[in-house]
């Protein structure tokens, strides 16, 4: 088995597409200390505050057998909310090959989300150190084998959706460190443990290969 570790590399790769009251629209922002997972809810009715985060060069072929894979991310603030939830999903769009620069693109990548996800009950926290996401091994299972992945990029863009919809006049939200945060150091990472598939032996007689050839 091997454990690939890659971690969000630049400012641009994570972000958020988050409810604005003030402005009463949705914003991008890929320029913040911290992305947000969470819902809002204005009495008119709940929005949710969607996130991504962008890994370069997952060098993981597509024959492998994919055992676990997980998020490891750091909390910005403490996390408090009780009993809520979002899913994790993959584009499965080229919009991973290069960069979210805008909400237009950021929702078009969510539109192209894998069909597999995984449910994601968020656990309160006070810890300042690497926390783990629940584990979603068929969701970058799924990517792995997507035509042509092997000479792609490598590229995963991890989005979290579908967060729990926020009670009337009320709003939840988990903050989680981004890129800019101590030059990098702090972003999040994805882990994922996958066992590669031995191409078979050539036969051999006495250690040397050998070629059998039938005349007919």
């Amino acid at each position: 088995m091997t454990t690939l570790t890659v971690q969000v590399e630049a400012n641009q790769d994570d972000g958020d597409r988050y409810w604005d009251d003030g402005m009463s629209q949705y914003v991008f922002d890929n320029g913040d200390n911290y992305a947000i997972i969470g819902s809002d809810n204005t009495m008119m009715e709940a929005y949710a505050n969607t996130c991504y985060f962008r890994f370069l060069d997952v060098d993981i072929p597509s024959t492998a057998t994919i055992n676990s894979a997980k998020l490891q991310y750091k909390l910005h603030s403490n996390y408090s909310a009780d009993d809520k939830t979002c899913r994790i999903y993959a584009s499965t769009g080229e919009i991973s090959s290069t960069a979210i620069t805008s909400d237009t693109e950021m929702t078009d990548a969510q539109a192209l989300k894998t069909v597999d996800y995984t449910t994601w009950s968020l656990a309160t926290s006070s810890s300042s150190s690497f926390l783990d996401s629940s584990d979603f091994t068929d969701v970058v299972d799924e990517i792995i084998n997507i035509d042509g992945w092997d000479a792609s990029t490598n590229n995963i863009t991890i989005l979290l959706m579908d967060p729990t919809e926020a009670d009337m006049m009320d709003a939840w939200e988990m903050q989680v460190k981004t890129h800019e945060v101590s030059a990098g150091a702090d972003a999040v990472k994805l882990v994922v443990d996958y066992t590669a598939v031995t191409p078979p032996a050539a036969a051999t007689q006495n250690g040397s290969a050998f070629m059998l050839f039938l005349d007919t």
